[in-house]
């Protein structure tokens, strides 16, 4: 009730004697740690309250609470508004609080019955008054409805129970009667809703109207996951019965539920042992203990009661318990048990310790065109259990049964299932709202705009799927536990093929299994094996090259390679690429096989480079004495990829042509000397390393 995802308690009762009696209804505000702690968000001074009912009438967001009177002082019944979590504000000007003692108020049931997207209220009223219905303005007031057919017939109203039985998207009432003794009863009713705001009374629907057995508590609940909501119905002076939903408007009884002479106060239903199917709590008064009957999913109730020794209502003869919820207030996924007590005696909390490991889901509704507390919303869910498919489901209420409210949010429980196939809500508003492959063990909210959120999670635990694995000599250890999957960190135990306990394996041939420690008692294999690191080669070895040289490469004992640096390679990603010298290097190669495993190997190669600078004289002597005999480039070593020389006289007219660097002009023309003059030359060229140019100037020959 205050938003921090955590179920809160309200219990409504006195303290005192008759007729000093003293308000001691208060709300107590979950600790997340185990505890709870009285806040004092509400103080009421209602005399005698009874019944109350939590929705968000105003759909801000946050529950409200309505407070009904007993028949003890004439109470006046009290609306208390929720002010975002932090507090509570009496209003006493809705409607639908009268000013005027409203003795013998029963239970309050909140459900919006015409489907505007707002929570109305019916109020149960004993003494032979009318039941009152009052309709959810949408504005903060309520109008009382007079005429409607649920609330024209005078009676001693023990419940109202809203809820859509024939799966129509509109909520239909049952209506339950109790009455001074055995001889008087009254014949509880079934409302079916017209999907316009009236009602018919059911008058054919079977023993669940016709029996007048003093009814004291009732629940809707699925009890046989057909998909229909079933009607247990709690009696004072005569056996507890189920009344199953044919699915045609009609009811049959299962009979010999209980004790014929048992007194039932108060009941409530849910899968206290996450197997899939709900159980059913009873709770005796006058002297009646209380039962617990285990639901086996096929139609068997065995009474367990004697299986809760330690629980004192249920065990104890005369523990005269009036009301039972089942909620998960630890948030473990299990059902625990509030046991209301009347008198000066205090209420009970029991934790459910589990039973076994077996999965769950809770399911928090938030409507937007539906009222926003999701009142009559329809939650279906499949998964596979025990090895076969199986469909459950649940309807968001606001009174589960007489006396108390289980939460709104809604509890599954799913066996062995480790996934849930299909999580199916059916809003009032007529949308609905698909999901498949949710995981199993945790809170989710969805909203009517088909979004789902996960609140809380807490994965099963589990060891994985077996798996099989390959591993590289010298590689990192194998993180296992990322090839396992699933959810391992529960504390468990690395055993070896003759499960002897070993440390978790990082590499190596052979088989291991991680065994969980817990009651799932799950185990997974690992098989590992080793392989030794591909021998790379690569021929030639290490090699000098002259600047400009190619030389062929080849790379052995691997299925792919890899060469870096690639930049003189003619290929980076071939076994045989080609190197061009340009600049000494390391080359490596990454070889890989096939099962991953990699290993390099590199060789040296050294390019010797040579000196591509060169000189022009200005001047030459052929004279034959082996000294500046020729005009050409003066250089050193292979300076030149291309070149040509030109000379020309002085009228412009070539005397000399030539490609070769190394040769020279010798001063003749067609074999004959010239004289001493000087002449034009012009010489254009590319360097090895790719440099082009041009040179021209003047040469001087002397004789």
């Amino acid at each position: 009730m205050d938003g921090d995802n955590d179920l809160d308690v309200s219990v409504s009762g006195i303290t005192g004697t008759f007729p000093n009696f003293v308000n001691a209804t208060a709300i107590y505000l979950n600790d997340a740690g185990g505890g709870f702690a009285n806040t004092g968000l509400i103080v009421s001074s209602q005399a005698d309250p009874f019944g109350q009912g939590w929705a968000d009438y105003d759909n801000d967001g946050d529950l409200d609470v309505y407070y009904g009177a007993t028949h003890n002082n004439g109470g006046l019944n009290e609306l208390w508004r929720n002010e975002g979590g932090v507090s509570f504000m009496q209003i006493t000007t809705s409607g639908a609080t009268s000013n005027i003692p409203q003795p013998f108020e029963g239970t309050v049931s909140w459900g919006d019955y015409d489907n505007d997207g707002f929570a109305d209220l019916i109020l149960a009223t004993w003494n032979n008054l009318l039941d009152r219905l009052f309709h959810n303005n949408g504005d903060g007031t309520f109008t009382q409805v007079f005429g409607n057919t649920v609330a024209i017939q005078p009676g001693w109203t023990s419940g109202c129970y809203w809820a859509d039985f024939d799966n129509d998207r509109d909520l239909d009432l049952y209506s339950a009667h109790y009455q001074l003794g055995p001889t008087d009863p009254a014949a509880n009713k079934l409302y079916e809703n017209n999907g316009d705001g009236s009602f018919t009374d059911l008058l054919a629907a079977g023993e669940v109207v016709t029996d007048a057995q003093n009814t004291r508590s009732a629940n809707w609940v699925d009890v046989n996951n057909d998909g229909l909501l079933d009607l247990f119905v709690g009696n004072q002076f005569a056996e507890d019965k189920i009344y199953y939903n044919q699915g045609d408007g009609t009811f049959s009884a299962h009979q010999g539920l209980g004790d014929p002479t048992y007194t039932t106060w108060s009941s409530n239903w849910g899968d206290i042992d996450n197997d899939g199917d709900q159980d059913l709590f009873t709770m005796g008064f006058w002297g009646f203990e209380s039962k617990c009957w285990r639901n086996d999913g096929e139609g068997v109730f065995t009474d367990i009661t004697a299986s809760f020794p330690n629980i004192y209502p249920l065990q104890t003869s005369g523990s005269s318990s009036n009301a039972v919820v089942l909620v998960d207030y630890d948030r473990d996924g299990w059902l625990d048990l509030h046991i209301a007590q009347p008198d000066a005696i205090d209420d009970h909390l029991y934790r459910n310790l589990g039973d076994g490991c077996k999965s769950w889901l809770e399911v928090e509704c938030i409507g937007v065109q539906s009222n926003r507390a999701a009142i009559g919303a329809t939650i279906r869910a499949k998964a596979t259990v025990n090895g076969s498919p199986l469909w459950q489901m649940r309807q968001v209420s606001s009174q589960t049964a007489a006396t108390g409210q289980n939460p709104l949010w809604q509890h599954f429980g799913f066996g062995n299932a480790k996934i849930i196939d299909s999580l199916v809500v059916e809003w009032p508003s007529g949308m609905t709202c698909v999901f498949e492959q949710v995981a199993v063990n945790q809170l989710v909210e969805i909203e009517e705009t088909c979004s789902l959120q996960t609140i809380l999670s807490t994965p099963l635990g589990n060891a994985g799927e077996d798996a099989q694995a390959d591993w590289c000599e010298g590689d990192d250890p194998v993180d296992l536990f990322t090839l396992l999957g699933g959810n391992p960190d529960t504390g468990g135990q690395w055993v070896d093929a003759s499960y002897q306990p070993v440390s978790m394996p990082v590499g190596g041939t052979g088989e291991w299994y991680y065994l969980i420690d817990g009651p799932c008692g799950d185990t997974s294999k690992v098989s590992l094996t080793a392989h030794p690191l591909p021998q790379l080669n690569i021929l030639p070895g290490d090699t000098i090259l002259s600047f400009g040289e190619t030389l062929e490469l080849l790379a052995s004992g691997a299925l792919s390679y890899s060469w870096s640096p690639d930049a003189q390679l003619s290929c980076a990603n071939c076994p045989d690429p080609v190197f061009t010298a340009e600049e000494s290097t390391i080359l490596t190669v990454t070889g890989e096989d096939g099962f991953g495993c990699k290993n390099s190997a590199s060789i040296s190669i050294e390019v010797l480079l040579v000196d591509l600078s060169f000189e022009l004289p200005n001047a030459f002597t052929p004279d034959g004495d082996g000294a500046n005999d020729t005009f050409r480039p003066l250089f050193n070593g292979e300076v030149f990829q291309d070149f040509q020389l030109l000379i020309f006289d002085r009228w412009g007219e070539k005397v000399y042509q030539s490609k070769d660097p190394g040769t020279g002009w010798n001063g003749q023309l067609d074999g004959k000397p010239m004289p001493s003059d000087v002449f034009a030359f012009f010489m254009e060229y590319t360097l090895m390393d790719g440099t082009e140019g041009t040179e021209k100037g003047e040469i001087t020959l002397l004789r």
